[in-house]
């Protein structure tokens, strides 16, 4: 028997009043904070593949970053702190909110983006923060994807900023995988990692739809394929991208499954 329309009423009410709340927000902030330098604690954590990342770095050229949106829990520390030079792209909403705070805590700054507003300013800002000679991480398909899917406007923000791309993911042997848009992966203390950086992709020429499909495309590719290599590597099956032509899907409430341990 379901229950009576007023409690339910209720219980969304006091829900939604709490998510709104500053300690419970905090409260969120420090849990996610912890959890992660815990799993990174008890956790054999190995970095590869930095060679172009490094030179990159040494001769002062900005570039950008692509990184999939369900593997950002342990990317802090995909760069030692010695070298960090990066802003992120976060979404303004209260979970990206939750990003933008953490991401303070372990040395970085964010860009807010508002999904209801037009991507002119945030592309604007990425642009000055390129100029100014700092890096800029992004997420291609996040917020709401398709999961794994390489959107045309990374190809035109890399086209006007006219600066290399670099990918970068990670895996573990110890996670779960949550039922959310992005099959979200959750690392599980105690684990096996390994963070692999790729090879630099070169920025299509401005105004060229054919360079700009190249660039696409050889984006999505190499997060794929680096992301499969962790994946196996860490002797768990790797997680598939959405069906090519997929639509971009409304968030939903994320709900934990067992993946691969």
């Amino acid at each position: 028997m379901a229950p009576p329309r007023a409690p339910r009423a209720l219980f969304r009410a006091v829900s939604r009043a709490l998510t709104r709340a500053h300690w419970v927000h905090a409260l969120s902030r420090e849990i996610i904070i912890w959890y992660i330098r815990f799993v990174r604690l008890t956790s054999i954590w190995r970095i590869e593949g930095t060679a172009d990342r490094d030179r990159l770095h040494d001769i002062g050229q900005p570039f950008l970053i692509i990184l999939w949106h369900n593997r950002i829990a342990m990317m802090p520390y995909a760069w030692e702190e010695e070298t960090r030079n990066l802003t992120v792209m976060a979404s303004s909403h209260r979970d990206g909110q939750l990003v933008i705070d953490g991401l303070g805590r372990f040395g970085f700054s964010a860009i807010p983006i508002d999904s209801r507003q037009g991507g002119s300013g945030p592309t604007r800002q990425v642009l000055r923060v390129l100029k100014e000679g700092r890096c800029v991480g992004i997420t291609p398909d996040g917020p709401r994807g398709p999961r794994m899917r390489m959107r045309p406007a990374m190809a035109q923000l890399a086209a006007m900023a006219q600066v290399p791309i670099v990918p970068v993911t990670y895996g573990v042997s110890r996670r779960k995988l949550l039922s959310s848009w992005d099959r979200f992966l959750l690392p599980i203390p105690f684990s096996r990692a390994i963070c692999l950086w790729g090879e630099a992709i070169d920025p299509p020429a401005r105004g060229d739809p054919a360079d700009l499909e190249r660039c696409t495309r050889e984006m999505e590719a190499a997060l794929n394929d680096l992301s499969a290599t962790c994946d196996r590597r860490c002797g768990v099956d790797p997680i598939e991208p959405a069906p090519e032509g997929s639509a971009p899907r409304p968030g939903s409430r994320e709900r934990t499954r067992e993946g691969n341990a």
